[in-house]
């Protein structure tokens, strides 16, 4: 059962997550690592590969931890590290301004492959003895960490999240509403003005194959990490999809909360809310109503200063000493007052120093429950149907796997897993969406 004390939080910066970070050339998020450490008691830290982590911990010395300070953080279990030993990439070939898609795996070598890697592919990662200055500090380091990593290998999760965003990407409005998570952070970060509006063809060429068509020319994005285009923008969505997909899955297995950044927030959002709605309308189970809630607060805005260097970690951690009245607001399920957490913001502002601070939007959603928290996304009984009638036929026919992370996901919400999760999401887009669907 979820209680809320542990949040799953994705660092490393890309086109997935953190698009701001990736466009200063910032590998890791530590303002959003910051960020969640206020509000709970344990945070669950995922990055891509070994040198990711290697980075982390450098950031965080630079940031002002010693490395007493992170070894002790492990130690107490409040750092937790959440491994998907293997990695989802797409298989594509160039073809001029055409990109072919030939499929998105879960790829492992032969090291991934083996149990209990994590030792051998991150601490023996030379990069990352580099961040301690003595062999006894890292030693130390190395210690803390057992009993604290979930190696999670790619037979575990199966293809169903690939499946999922493959019927997604193939899908005109859906591979729309992807795509336009992409230009939108594009434009904003460039400073490109209004971004246009994204619009998806799909035609299906037979035996297997699609072709996929955009208005707007996404490999001639301008990239992020440098003055080029993006050559493999169009496969981005999907691949945004299928790592949203095992954000979930993974936040779900260990019944806790998510905390992310843009653009995934949004998919995590939108596949949240779904799978919500299709076990409803397959009658498996009564619905379980995915709220948001957005207040204004005075509060610092930790994730940008800290990942502007203007608030070192040291502050933070003096910051979540005084903050445990967040922590206990967000397991209180029964007393979530907006009231409330508005008023501790301010208390803790005030305690923490910061006597002049700006009113900024704090944004969750999930499962919240209780009317204190906000009125529902929208109309529910005219939403929610992924695929209208055709849900009770996909039931008989053993579920399609591309439905079945769907069912699986939306089984325990309510139940077992009643996730929160601190980020931006559009409620209405996906809700007119899947009314569109039902029709």
């Amino acid at each position: 059962m979820s209680d809320h004390s542990l949040a799953f939080v994705p660092l490393g910066s890309g086109y997935h997550q953190s698009t701001d970070l990736f466009a200063r050339g910032r590998p890791v998020d530590t303002g959003l690592l910051a960020e969640a450490l206020i509000y709970y008691d344990r945070v669950l830290i995922n990055v891509d590969n070994p040198l990711q982590f290697s980075q982390l911990i450098s950031w965080l010395v630079q940031q002002g931890l010693s490395a007493g300070d992170i070894t002790a953080l492990f130690r107490e279990g409040i750092f937790q590290v959440y491994d998907f030993a293997f990695t989802t990439n797409p298989f594509v070939d160039f073809q001029g301004d055409n990109v072919q898609v030939h499929g998105l795996y879960n790829i492992q070598d032969p090291t991934m492959e083996k149990p209990n890697t994590f030792v051998q592919r991150f601490l023996e990662f030379e990069p990352l003895r580099e961040c301690f200055v003595s062999s006894s500090q890292f030693e130390h380091f190395a210690k803390a960490l057992e009993g604290r990593v979930v190696e999670v290998k790619a037979e575990e999760i199966g293809a169903t999240a690939i499946d999922n965003a493959y019927h997604d990407f193939l899908n005109p409005e859906r591979s729309a509403l992807m795509a336009q998570e992409l230009v939108n952070e594009i434009y904003r970060i460039k400073f490109l003005g209004k971004p246009p509006k994204v619009q998806v063809e799909v035609r299906d060429l037979g035996q297997g194959d699609f072709k996929v068509n955009w208005n707007i020319p996404l490999n001639r994005l301008p990239a992020l990490e440098g003055q080029t285009n993006i050559a493999a923008a169009v496969t981005i969505p999907l691949t945004t999809a299928a790592q949203a997909n095992k954000y979930l899955w993974a936040a779900d297995k260990q019944r806790c909360d998510l905390y992310l950044a843009r653009p995934m927030s949004v998919l995590v959002g939108n596949k949240l809310f779904e799978a919500s709605e299709t076990v409803f309308k397959s009658q498996l189970k009564a619905r379980n109503v995915i709220e948001e809630l957005e207040v204004r607060v005075e509060f610092p805005d930790l994730r940008k200063y800290v990942n502007q260097d203007k608030i070192d970690f040291k502050r933070v951690l003096e910051i979540r000493q005084r903050s445990k009245k967040f922590r206990q607001w967000l397991q209180s399920e029964a007393d979530r007052d907006r009231d409330a957490i508005i008023a501790y913001h301010h208390e803790v502002a005030e305690a923490s120093g910061f006597a002049k601070v700006t009113r900024r939007g704090l944004r969750i959603f999930g499962v919240l429950g209780g009317a204190a928290v906000g009125a529902t996304v929208a109309d529910h009984a005219a939403i929610g149907a992924t695929l209208g009638a055709a849900a009770g036929a996909l039931l008989e026919d053993g579920v399609k796997e591309s439905m079945k992370y769907l069912f699986d996901l939306g089984a325990n919400l309510g139940d077992k897993w009643k996730p929160v999760v601190f980020g931006n999401w559009y409620s209405r887009k996906i809700s007119k969406l899947l009314e569109k669907d039902r029709q």
